[in-house]
């Protein structure tokens, strides 16, 4: 993995992009709530994945993750303690069998905890093809949060948080200023 601590100073963010001036208001909607009913489940989702350029499906299955489960998944991630690498599974399965928009999801919902993950972010982390079975798996993404946990202990990260912060005009949470380093400054993989 390349150093974002190098990169950062070099990393060009338009405050005004939608990607970005967009971000505090959907933290709006989750940072109030302690608790998630099954329509914040639905509302959120919808939200998380107005981001991306996938249409939203929900499929509950009783036997592993319904509307009510998830909402007591995303009350448990507001409340800590982090979700295991199952949780975060069941909880992909909810929400277009995706462990990309789970990441997305649990973000807003704790985003001191939960970071972002997708195929860009794959690829600056591990440096290769951000194919679909790689992306998709919970323990690929909770081994890559506790890389960020690890990273913003290090003695220059005050520094690094404080100049994100300042580029985008607003407060970013630890986890989410590494990441969104790792996204602008991912490599691009042609097929």
């Amino acid at each position: 993995m390349r150093d974002v601590f190098e990169l950062e100073p070099g990393t060009e963010i338009l405050a005004d992009a939608p990607y970005i001036a967009s971000y505090p208001h959907l933290l709006e909607f989750f940072e109030p709530k302690t608790s998630f009913t099954v329509g914040d489940v639905v509302c959120g989702a919808h939200m998380v994945y107005g981001w991306m350029p996938t249409i939203l499906e929900l499929y509950p299955a009783p036997e592993r993750c319904d509307l009510s489960a998830a909402a007591d998944m995303l009350t448990k991630a507001k409340q800590g303690p982090r979700l295991e690498a199952w949780e975060i599974d069941a909880l992909a399965g909810l929400v277009n069998n995706s462990v990309v928009g789970a990441s997305k999801l649990l973000h807003f919902v704790a985003p001191q905890t939960y970071a972002i993950w997708d195929s860009k972010v794959y690829t600056f982390v591990h440096e290769r093809r951000p194919h679909h079975y790689r992306v998709n798996s919970a323990q690929i993404y909770v081994d890559y949060l506790n890389e960020l946990a690890t990273l913003a202990q290090r003695p220059e990260f005050a520094r690094f948080h404080a100049s994100m912060n300042e580029k985008v005009g607003y407060s970013l949470s630890p986890l989410r200023a590494l990441e969104l380093v790792m996204f602008l400054n991912a490599p691009i993989y042609r097929s």
